[in-house]
């Protein structure tokens, strides 16, 4: 197995950015609780959806807000962390999981109300090298193992300094967490135990990975990332393999299912690949130029819509062969996730928190 290790350099500054250098081994942000802000809705959010009629949003210094009006107005929920937020989801009305630095992952039995933390980046190096050592000593001839465990000393060295970008549960015990440097958590019983599960996903780069989502076929789902990863895995083999026919070498940052069952991928410099067979074969999307994409979504009338970093708006009615940018509404200064609103609407999560823009109609 090869396994790629970032440059020194690489992680240094990564580490300089997310504020944590080695030895840094407390952090306020996972013991402080977010503090009540009538300004939540507008402060920088990085992520939104919709789940069981209810409307959320997770950003900086722990936000989590709901509206229950579209998005006319906002409630912020009680979390019990300040580190930012990137990722949340929903497997019923009531049972809610959101994830993001310091590999924070909190659970709400409240549809979204009020929050506990089941887990953090600082659990994730120690018992994650407890995990692995044992898997070692049962396992002595799978080489894999004492890899990630070398793995997980170098991350009890660096603390929690792995933000985790994506959560989805496929039931009510069975989710996934996914982030960067490859990291990776399952759990079997709700977030009770979330164990490493690096060893079912073939990263051997320990690439980050951005994206998660279901695929046509029951029970498998694909995963994309930096470096063009992207894989296809069975949720019930437990596996994900990677699919090498990519057709360049940057990063995917988001993706989106077409009613017919292609899958559409948006990511650097607003490059767009599309794929009607789990990556086996590609062709490039018809798109003017913009800027990264970094969100996507699916409306109910089947339209697909893509958003630029810097603001862009790409929308299309043809499955996603190809993307005209939609004019009837402004461009922002920033897009970090959006989700269909109402009466024609997209909302809009960047860094002045929650924006409303108006869609092109439907020809």
């Amino acid at each position: 197995m090869v396994i790629r290790k970032a440059t020194f350099g690489f992680l240094l500054a990564a580490l300089l950015l997310s504020g944590s250098l080695a030895g840094a081994k407390t952090y306020d942000v996972l013991e402080l609780p977010a503090v009540p802000s009538d300004m939540a809705s507008r402060a920088p959010l990085f992520s939104i959806a919709k789940f069981f009629g209810r409307y959320y949003a997770t950003g900086i210094m722990g936000h989590i807000i709901y509206s229950d009006d579209g998005g006319k107005s906002w409630q912020q929920a009680q979390v019990p962390v300040r580190s930012t937020l990137l990722d949340i989801y929903f497997v019923t009305s009531q049972q809610g999981w959101a994830v993001g630095h310091e590999g924070v992952i909190l659970h709400s039995q409240d549809r979204g109300e009020t929050w506990v933390k089941q887990y953090d980046g600082l659990r994730y190096g120690l018992e994650g090298l407890a995990h692995y050592q044992k898997l070692a000593r049962e396992h002595p001839d799978e080489e894999i193992y004492q890899v990630l465990i070398d793995e997980m000393q170098f991350a009890i060295a660096q603390g929690a300094d792995k933000p985790l970008f994506k959560v989805r549960f496929h039931n009510e015990n069975y989710g996934h967490a996914l982030g960067a440097y490859g990291m990776a958590l399952v759990t079997y019983d709700g977030g009770e135990h979330w164990i490493p599960n690096l060893e079912t996903y073939e990263n051997d780069g320990f690439y980050h990975m951005f994206d998660y989502a279901p695929l046509p076929q029951p029970d498998h789902f694909f995963v994309i990332g930096e470096a063009a990863l992207f894989m296809v895995g069975d949720i019930d083999k437990e596996h994900a393999a990677r699919v090498h026919s990519v057709p360049w070498e940057g990063s995917f940052f988001t993706s989106t299912a077409a009613s017919d069952g292609a899958i559409v991928l948006g990511g650097l410099r607003g490059r767009m690949f599309r794929t009607e067979d789990a990556g086996q074969t590609w062709t490039v999307v018809e798109k003017p130029p913009t800027s990264a994409l970094v969100a996507s979504t699916r409306l109910d009338d089947g339209r697909l819509v893509f958003g630029g970093v810097a603001g862009e708006i790409l929308i299309s009615e043809d499955n996603g062969n190809s993307f005209k940018l939609n004019t009837a509404g402004e461009r922002f200064k920033g897009i970090f996730d959006l989700v269909e609103g109402e009466n024609g609407t997209l909302l809009i999560a960047g860094p002045k928190g929650i924006e409303t823009i108006k869609l092109d109609q439907k020809k």
